[in-house]
């Protein structure tokens, strides 16, 4: 077992966490980035130490927190500007922006009282994680987020070999972006579909939105029979 390596990706997080909770960070950028180093721990930790729990509750609280910031960094502009010109931007920030405040306090809360230990329980390097092909699903937001999870965790155990297979990691992280977009404009819309918005603008941008993610969905498609095929 690669357990340097495991260990250093452990001090990676303990630095990070510790950066992130002194200079009460909270930007989306540093969001993202304690999201990055919480998700390449949590995949390299054995379910069976009790530290596993405490890594997924650190990426689940902060879930909302990078929705409300994609709404905004993503969605929003990727929107033709004649929508986006019909859109009360302003009310909505200022709606959000008080809801994510709250959650950044929340976040900030669970990593004061966070204890890292020395010590973990990691995977081991050889077991191995079947591929279950994607080819039946559907273009539904929940089967392919979960899928995506599914991505995320052979993604990142391919990128912790000693041996790497870089076209394995090509083809995982092209299918961990291209479905993570498509749950981004999924969430973007139910976020939109809350908000003060115009019966027709709002109809119009849901089937502008479903065309996009059809297109992103083919992709996919694409891309996990390509994936199927490196394992040959």
């Amino acid at each position: 077992m690669n357990n340097q390596h495991y260990l250093k990706k452990l001090k990676e997080f303990k630095k990070y966490v510790k950066s992130f909770v002194n200079s009460r960070k909270s930007g989306h950028k540093e969001i993202h980035s304690l999201r990055v180093v919480s998700r390449e721990l949590h995949s390299l930790l054995s379910e069976a130490d009790p530290f596993y729990v405490k890594v997924k509750k650190v990426i689940k609280i902060s879930n909302k927190i990078r929705d409300t910031d994609v709404f905004f960094e993503f969605f929003l502009p990727s929107l033709p500007k004649k929508y986006r010109n019909k859109l009360e931007i302003k009310s909505i920030k200022k709606y959000t922006n008080k809801s994510r405040k709250k959650k950044i306090d929340k976040l900030h809360a669970y990593l004061k009282s966070f204890v890292i230990p020395k010590s973990v329980l990691f995977i081991s390097e050889n077991d191995e994680l079947n591929f279950v092909s994607g080819e039946e699903l559907s273009l539904d937001k929940t089967q392919l987020h979960k899928y995506r999870i599914y991505i995320k965790k052979i993604l990142a155990k391919e990128k912790n070999r000693i041996l790497k297979n870089e076209t394995k990691i090509e083809i995982l992280t092209k299918m961990k972006d291209i479905l993570g977009m498509i749950h981004d404009y999924y969430n973007g819309l139910e976020r939109l579909s809350i908000s003060p918005v115009n019966a027709v603008v709002l109809s119009k941008i849901k089937n502008f939105i479903q065309e996009k993610n059809e297109k992103l969905y083919q992709q996919f498609k694409n891309l996990n029979r390509e994936y199927i095929g490196s394992l040959a």
